[in-house]
């Protein structure tokens, strides 16, 4: 009778079985985290160098503020950059382990194999009656020698596999810096309620600000009728009194804290309820966000006057007079009057418009 190897093999092919895998599926895992590191690693470069140009659109405390924001989101790019190609290494290595581990058992069962043939040829061609059973016991021997290396192998693959998993944790990117563009300090007055503002976003939402109503002077110390009084003592006109009622109210809030979303004129606003609610004053009624408020005439910026709205995507600000505007800058500000701009922290000029025309 022919001896059956397969009982003698299934305990080697036992021990290989365990070290089976989709290893393919491995392979493209460490090939997209690869090109993912790559792609990081350029973003971050270019944050870096296109922060470094914005950040030179602005002065005081709102560079300041930039830079350090800017610096804190080009480090999480290059860390999740290094996490990736340290990840895609780690895939490389553990696949190559199981590789390696699995070339060493099938190893032990083609020599296993190779033996235990030469073995049964040997059992089949004997005259001795006894000769298949003794062949049979140095089969079992041979089986269970053969298993325990290709269990030790095993073993010693799920070790090392466990250490290389244990060091990825040294590999995990440090904490995110706080969401929120940049330019925008974390925390702030404010909860719940949606949209942007600021120098990057555009206001959007009703929120209920914190801290108890200021006291504003009366807008008519500003001026009346067309007339406009300005901070610095100048008067302006504008071209037609309700631009001129938006301007006054937008200039009595000056002191006013930055809410995100903010709508209250007496605790807070961000920069597109403050236009809106100035607009209000005259009696014209604009969207809430910055965005939305490209509404009446739009003009060229050479022929800008007092109260016409300079709008980006994400920021709207109210010129003035006499080369200024007033806005509701970023979290951790105040309402105040700067120099006219054009720039926004590379946000796109939508335009100026009048929406009193």
């Amino acid at each position: 009778m022919a001896i059956d190897l397969a009982p003698y093999e299934a305990p080697i092919k036992e021990a290989a079985d365990k070290l089976e895998g989709d290893t393919g599926a491995a392979g493209k895992a460490q090939a997209d985290l690869d090109s993912l590191s790559q792609k990081l690693a350029e973003y971050g470069t270019r944050h870096q160098t296109e922060a470094a140009s914005l950040q030179g659109n602005w002065v005081g405390d709102r560079g300041d503020l930039f830079g350090v924001k800017a610096k804190e989101h080009t480090q999480s790019l290059d860390d999740a950059a290094t996490w990736a190609s340290k990840t895609a290494q780690t895939i490389g290595d553990a696949t190559s382990l199981v590789k390696n581990a699995q070339q060493q058992v099938q190893a032990l069962l083609t020599e296993f194999d190779a033996d235990a043939r030469t073995l049964v040829s040997a059992a089949a061609s004997s005259s001795d009656p006894g000769a298949e059973m003794q062949a049979r016991a140095v089969l079992a021997g041979m089986s269970a020698r053969y298993a325990k290396e290709a269990a030790a192998i095993v073993d010693a693959a799920k070790g090392r596999l466990r250490d290389l998993m244990s060091g990825m944790d040294s590999t995990v990117p440090s904490s995110a810096p706080p969401a929120g563009p940049l330019g925008t300090r974390a925390g702030g007055g404010y909860s719940g309620g949606g949209g942007g503002g600021g120098e990057y976003g555009g206001g959007g939402g009703t929120v209920a600000s914190s801290g108890p109503p200021m006291t504003f002077p009366p807008s008519d110390q500003y001026g009346s009728g067309t007339q406009v009084k300005l901070p610095g003592g100048q008067t302006v006109n504008a071209p037609n009194e309700r631009a001129a009622i938006a301007v006054r109210a937008a200039l009595s809030r000056l002191g006013l804290p930055y809410v995100w979303g903010g709508t209250d004129p007496n605790r807070g606003m961000d920069c597109s309820g403050l236009t809106q609610w100035a607009y209000s004053q005259a009696g014209i009624k604009l969207p809430r966000t910055a965005a939305t408020q490209t509404v009446g005439q739009k003009v060229d910026i050479n022929d800008i006057q007092p109260g016409d709205l300079i709008i980006w995507s994400g920021h709207v600000a109210m010129y003035i007079g006499n080369g200024q505007m007033v806005e509701e800058p970023h979290t951790g500000s105040v309402c105040h009057v700067v120099p006219l701009r054009t720039s926004n922290a590379g946000e796109p000029l939508l335009g100026v418009f009048r929406p009193a025309a």
